[in-house]
């Protein structure tokens, strides 16, 4: 079933890569969103992924590498993002990650 992206539509960044990614997703694995995520509203400058196999939410880092690990053109990155120091050193200064904690 995939999973689906929730990102703010008023935040310029958030809708271009929003695009990008859906132009990269040949395969379509992810479905975009500007509705309400199942959190709630999404904050501008950050996405929320819902995973439907799983039934989990994610927010930060572990969102990108969600996303990352089913877009072809990502999947070096999103493996990547599944060592610790890579994983802490990119989720830095980003909003809605907090270190390791980002997962809901």
């Amino acid at each position: 079933m995939g999973i689906t992206l929730y990102y703010n539509a008023a935040c310029p960044r958030c809708a271009r890569q929003a695009r990008l990614t859906q132009r990269l997703d040949w395969l379509r694995r992810v479905q975009i969103s500007t509705q309400e995520s199942p959190i709630g509203t999404v904050p501008p400058g950050q996405i929320v992924v819902t995973d439907h196999d799983s039934q989990r939410n994610y927010t930060g880092i572990y969102a990108v590498r969600s996303v990352s690990m089913r877009v072809p053109a990502y999947v070096l990155w999103g493996l990547m993002l599944y060592i610790p120091p890579i994983r802490k050193l990119a989720g830095r200064n980003k909003p809605g990650c907090n270190g390791d904690a980002c997962e809901i």
